[in-house]
């Protein structure tokens, strides 16, 4: 009876600890750097939406894992500031992508990665 009782216990602590340990995860925050308007698109796992600011602006995606593509295009054309994009999971900048390129600046930036557990 003692031993049914102990394994009992014992598997409610570890689903305990594996749903806090899911809480908490760091959460995922997408950031672009750029001082005009902007517009883009934001790819997860969970779907595709239309993101769009002026200025500097902090997207935050929560907990997450899997795949995150993020595109994002100067509305000023031609313009010489560059436009940056980066994933933050926690206090971690996990990637950072940029228009800049040795030729010039481009219109876009786009940051593709795969964010594991």
């Amino acid at each position: 009876m003692w031993k049914k009782l102990e394994l009992g216990l014992l598997v409610v602590f570890v689903c305990m600890v594996v749903a806090v340990s899911g809480c908490m995860s760091s959460s995922v925050k997408v950031v672009i750097d750029y001082p005009g308007s902007w517009n883009g698109t934001l790819k997860t796992d969970a779907g595709t939406r239309s993101i769009e600011g002026t200025g500097n602006q902090t997207i935050d995606l929560g907990s997450m894992t899997g795949s995150l593509y993020v595109k994002v295009e100067k509305k000023d054309k031609g313009s010489n500031n560059t436009i940056r994009v980066s994933a933050i999971r926690g206090d971690e900048t996990v990637n950072t992508m940029n228009s800049s390129t040795q030729y010039g600046e481009l219109d876009d930036a786009i940051l593709s990665i795969y964010l594991t557990p």
